[in-house]
C-alpha cells in the first residue's frame, strides 16, 4: 500500500513536467517563426542636367551649374568631383571648385566652376562628374589647437608665425599668421607632415602657398638642406580655391590652408598615437626674413 501510494506521487509529478516542457516547447516553437521579405535600396540622387560645351582660356574662371535630381523624401549632403579624361591636363593646368551642397527633394540646381592656368595649352577633353552623398557627421568633429609666439619662445621684434590647427572629420584646417609687413608676391609658406614619424628628411614631400594664392602640389615641393621647401616646378603655380593668403600692412600674412584628412597619418608610429591623431608638422615661411617652426602635437589633448 505504501509503495503504490508512492508510485501515483511520482507519476502525477512527472505528468506535471510533461506538461510544463509542452507548454514551453509550444512557446519556443511559436518564437521562432519567420518570414523573409525582399528590401532595396536604391540610389536616390541623379544628374539631369549639365552644360553643353564650355570654352575657356588660359587664366580664366568659367561658372556653369549642375542639376541633380533627389528622388528621395529626405535631404543629402553631396559632394561634387569632376576629372578631366587626361589627368595630366588637369594636375598640371585645371583646378575645380570642390563644395558641400544640401539636396532637397526635387530637382536641385548648385553652382560650380573651372580654374584653367595662365601656361595652359590648347587642348580639348572631356569632363566626367561624380556625385558623393556625405554624412551628416561631418560637421560636428571639430577640434582647435593654436600654437603661438609664447611658445616658440620668440622675442619681441622679430619674425613670428602664430598657428592654428583645426580637424574635422574631412579636413584638417590650418591658420597661420606671420608678422612680415613687406608684401611679396614671392613669399610663400610651406608645410611638411612626418607620416612616419621617423623625423624630418631633406627630400620630404611638402605642400607649398604662395602668397598670391596660388598653390604648389606636393610633387612639386621638397625640403632642402636648409630646412627650407624649395620650388623646383618649372611652370607658374595655379591658383587654389581651396588656399588663400591675405595680407595687412600692420599684421602681415595670413595663410589659410585646407588639407583633406588623407594626407595625415591614419594611425602613426607615435607610442601616444591611438587614434591617428598626433601629427607631427614642419611649418616654413620663405622668401621673407625666411623662418621655420616644427611642432608635435594631438588633438586628443585639446577634447575638452
Amino acid at each position: 500500500m505504501g509503495f503504490s501510494k508512492r508510485f501515483r506521487g511520482v507519476s502525477l509529478r512527472v505528468v506535471a513536467v510533461l506538461l510544463v516542457c509542452l507548454a514551453i516547447g509550444s512557446v519556443i516553437a511559436y518564437v521562432f517563426v519567420t518570414v523573409k521579405f525582399p528590401v532595396n535600396v536604391e540610389e536616390p540622387l541623379s544628374v539631369v542636367d549639365y552644360p553643353n560645351f564650355l570654352e575657356l582660356f588660359p587664366n580664366m574662371t568659367q561658372s556653369f551649374n549642375i542639376t541633380i535630381n533627389n528622388a528621395a523624401p529626405v535631404n543629402y549632403l553631396v559632394a561634387l568631383n569632376f576629372s578631366l579624361n587626361d589627368t595630366v591636363y588637369q594636375e598640371s593646368y585645371v583646378t575645380f571648385s570642390h563644395e558641400i551642397y544640401t539636396v532637397i527633394p526635387g530637382p536641385n540646381s548648385v553652382p560650380a566652376n573651372i580654374t584653367v592656368a595662365p601656361d595652359a595649352p590648347p587642348a580639348q577633353f572631356e569632363v566626367e562628374v561624380t556625385l558623393n552623398r556625405v554624412s551628416a557627421a561631418w560637421s560636428i568633429f571639430d577640434y582647435t589647437f593654436s600654437w603661438g609666439s609664447d611658445a616658440q619662445h620668440i622675442t619681441n621684434g622679430t619674425l613670428a608665425m602664430m598657428l592654428n590647427f583645426t580637424l574635422t572629420n574631412d579636413s584638417l584646417l590650418m591658420t597661420v599668421q606671420v608678422n612680415d609687413t613687406t608684401l611679396s608676391s614671392y613669399s610663400y609658406l610651406g608645410v611638411v607632415f612626418d607620416r612616419e614619424f621617423d623625423g624630418f628628411h631633406v627630400g620630404d614631400q611638402g605642400y607649398l602657398l604662395t602668397s598670391d594664392n596660388r598653390q604648389k602640389n606636393g610633387v612639386q615641393t621638397r625640403l632642402s638642406e636648409c630646412w627650407a621647401l624649395t620650388d623646383i616646378e618649372i611652370h607658374p603655380p595655379r591658383p587654389s580655391p581651396w588656399h588663400y593668403c591675405t595680407f595687412n600692412n600692420e599684421t602681415g600674412y595670413t595663410f589659410h590652408i585646407n588639407f583633406p584628412r588623407s594626407v595625415l597619418p591614419e594611425k602613426s608610429a607615435h607610442p601616444a598615437d591611438q587614434y591617428g591623431q598626433v601629427q607631427r608638422v614642419h611649418v616654413d615661411y620663405g622668401l621673407g626674413p625666411g623662418a621655420f617652426v616644427e611642432v608635435e602635437f594631438s588633438f586628443e589633448d585639446f577634447r575638452g
